[in-house]
């Protein structure tokens, strides 16, 4: 890979509206890594969450409190 200041000496030299191009591509992939680890993450506390056993115990309470509701027809 390049040094940061070989590249940026590169990137300098481009026209502006590649820089612009350039920099566009960049946010965008930077946004995408940032929505990916944030995905990723929340994943790994989903999981970690269904092996706590306080965590599911509340969830059975909550089930069990909006069970009536589950119980109920919807009109069509």
């Amino acid at each position: 890979m390049q040094s940061i200041d070989e590249l940026a000496r590169v990137i300098t030299q481009l026209d502006p509206l590649d820089q612009q191009a350039l920099l566009d591509r960049v946010a965008q992939l930077n946004i995408q890594r940032e929505q990916d680890n944030g995905a990723n993450i929340r994943f790994e506390v989903m999981q970690q969450a269904v092996k706590d056993e306080l965590f599911l115990a509340d969830l059975r309470e909550v089930m069990e409190d909006f069970s009536h509701v589950d119980a109920e027809e919807t009109p069509a």
